[in-house]
C-alpha cells in the first residue's frame, strides 16, 4: 500500500493534554463568536432579494450605498463577488413579507442605479445590456426581414450578452452570427451601450428561509444521530459519543472560523459541511478499527500506547484522503 509516511512515530498521546485544551479553548470562542456575531446568513435562509449586476467598470460600492439609501432602500447590503476585476456586485435587499413590495424594491433599486449613472427613464429600453427580447425584436424588425428572422436575430444577441455578461462597446456585437450590416447600423443608431447589466435576481421569502434552516439542523442533527448508531452498534457506545464529540468539535471551529471572517451561509455551504461531517466520520471509523484491532493484539502495550499506535498506523491513509480533498478544493 502507498504510503507518504514510512513507520510513523508520533507521539501524539504525550501531548493530549496540551491540545485538548487548544481545543476546548478554540470550541469557547467559536461558540462565543457564533452568539455574538452569528453567521451572515446567505439570501436563502434570511430571505430577501439578491440582484447580481455586471459594471463595465470597477464599481465604487460605497457611491453605490448612497445611492440607494437616498432612494429609501434602509438594510441593504452591498458586496463585491469573485475577483475584484471582474467588476461584479451583489445587492442584497430584506424582506418584506409582501411579494409585491419586494418586487417593488428590485425596481427601485434598478432606479437608483440608472440616476446614480445619469440615465434617463427613455434610456432604460434602449440600453443594449438591459432591453428584453420583445423590445429588441421590435427594433429590428425593419431590417431582418421577417418576424420569424427578427425573433431569431434577437435570441441570438441576447445569448450572446448572457455569454459575455455584459456589452462594453457595439463591436462586441460583431460576430453575432446573423447580424447584418444594415441591422448593426440600426442598433448603433437606436441603441445605447449602458454601464452595467442585471446578471440574475432571486427572491427568498421569510418563510422558505425558515424552513431552509429547520431542515438543515434537521440534517445536521439525523447525521450525528445516524452516526451515533453505527458506532454503537459497530463498536461501543461510548465510543460513539467520543465521535460525536470530536465531530461537533470540528463543526463548530468550522463555524467559527466562517462567524469571524463574515463568510456567507448558503445552501453550498451547507452541503460543504455536510461533506464535513463525512469525512470526519469516515476517518473517525477507519482509526477506531485499527484501534479495535489492536487492543486485541496489544500484548504489555498500554491503552495510550496502542492508541497512539493506531493513529499512527492510519496517518498516511489520512493525509492521501484529506490531501486529495484539498487539491480538489484549491481547483474550486
Amino acid at each position: 500500500m502507498f504510503r507518504i509516511l514510512k513507520n510513523p512515530s508520533f507521539d501524539f498521546m504525550r501531548h493530549r493534554k496540551v491540545l485538548l485544551s487548544v481545543s476546548a479553548v478554540l470550541v469557547v470562542v467559536s461558540v462565543v463568536l457564533l452568539v455574538t456575531q452569528g453567521l451572515n446568513q446567505g439570501i436563502e435562509f434570511a430571505g430577501g432579494t439578491q440582484l447580481r449586476f455586471k459594471f463595465a467598470d470597477a464599481p465604487d460600492i460605497g457611491q453605490i450605498r448612497q445611492t440607494l439609501v437616498a432612494a429609501g432602500l434602509s438594510g441593504q447590503q452591498v458586496t463585491t463577488i469573485g475577483d475584484p476585476a471582474d467588476n461584479e456586485v451583489v445587492i442584497r435587499l430584506p424582506a418584506s413579507g409582501d411579494t409585491a413590495a419586494d418586487e417593488a424594491q428590485s425596481t427601485q433599486a434598478l432606479e437608483a442605479l440608472y440616476t446614480q449613472f445619469g440615465l434617463r427613464d427613455d434610456d432604460h429600453s434602449a440600453d443594449l445590456n438591459v432591453v428584453d427580447s420583445a423590445t429588441l425584436v421590435q427594433r429590428l424588425e425593419g431590417v431582418a426581414g421577417s418576424p420569424a428572422a427578427a425573433q431569431e436575430l434577437a435570441d441570438a444577441i441576447l445569448a450572446k450578452r448572457t455569454d459575455v455578461a455584459i456589452f462594453t462597446s457595439i463591436d462586441d456585437l460583431r460576430d453575432v452570427p446573423g447580424l447584418t450590416a444594415a441591422a448593426l447600423d440600426v442598433l448603433q443608431s437606436d441603441m445605447t451601450i449602458g454601464p452595467f447589466a442585471q446578471r440574475s435576481r432571486s427572491y427568498v421569502g421569510p418563510a422558505v428561509g425558515k424552513e431552509l434552516i429547520n431542515k438543515t439542523i434537521a440534517a445536521i442533527v439525523g447525521s450525528l444521530i445516524g452516526m451515533l448508531l453505527y458506532i454503537w452498534i459497530r463498536f461501543q457506545l461510548q465510543w460513539g459519543f467520543a465521535a460525536v464529540v470530536a465531530l461537533t468539535h470540528d463543526t463548530l471551529i468550522t463555524l467559527g472560523l466562517f462567524a469571524l471572517f463574515k463568510q456567507e451561509m448558503s445552501l453550498a455551504v451547507v452541503a460543504a459541511f455536510l461533506t464535513l461531517v463525512g469525512y470526519s466520520v469516515n476517518d473517525t471509523v477507519v482509526v477506531f478499527d485499527r484501534i479495535r484491532e489492536n487492543l486485541r493484539n496489544r500484548g504489555s502495550e498500554t491503552v495510550q500506547e496502542t492508541i497512539n499506535r493506531s493513529i499512527n498506523q492510519t496517518l498516511s491513509r489520512t493525509l492521501i484522503t484529506s490531501g486529495l480533498t484539498w487539491i480538489v478544493v484549491l481547483a474550486l
